[in-house]
């Protein structure tokens, strides 16, 4: 798949628009990072537009995570609860809250940077797959495509500035502290 961001400039493989939405994943990450927050941060984007983006600002309201708050945003801009057409960026997996809730706004792709195999809802709990769940309509979508691992490292290097830094990433589980 080809498409233009700018008219002016030749089109871009889908590889490059996810890597150039993940790179603003991981800004947001940051910033989230430097306002004493968890570093997360997401976009929804459609057409090659971004529709919303988000930080995690979990330390009031422990359900404001980064997908969740762009979700809604994405949700009350477009005026609609069907994202259908929408791709999820996260610097991280979504966890299965953040999952659920990319199913119910039935985007159409969720592209993450870091995997989280001790709670994601990819790689853990399989709820961005999970094909039952599409009996409940109108409440889930079909499955949407998942792409993992898009600037994998430059993600995780926001991530080790944390003490959990060793919960994410494909190696996490080898990384696992002997004691907690």
């Amino acid at each position: 798949m080809r498409a233009s961001l700018n008219k002016n400039q030749p089109p871009m493989k889908q590889e490059e628009i996810d890597q150039k939405f993940i790179r603003r994943t991981i800004a947001l990450s940051e910033v989230a990072l430097k306002h004493d927050g968890a570093p997360f941060g997401a976009l929804i984007v459609k057409d090659g537009k971004i529709i919303a983006e988000s930080a995690n600002d979990s330390k009031g309201r422990v359900s404001n995570h980064a997908e969740v708050l762009a979700l809604d945003s994405a949700h009350k801009k477009l005026k609609t609860s069907d994202l259908s057409g929408c791709t999820l960026y996260s610097n991280c997996e979504p966890c299965p809250m953040c999952s659920f809730m990319a199913r119910e706004y039935k985007v159409s792709r969720v592209v993450f940077a870091i995997p989280s195999p001790f709670m994601g809802g990819y790689s853990k709990w399989d709820i961005l797959q999970d094909d039952e769940i599409t009996q409940f309509k109108p409440f889930f979508s079909t499955p949407p495509k998942v792409i993992s691992g898009i600037f994998e490292k430059e993600a995780m290097a926001v991530f080790k500035k944390t003490p959990l830094w060793w919960i994410f990433g494909s190696d996490a589980k080898n990384n696992r502290p002997t004691r907690l």
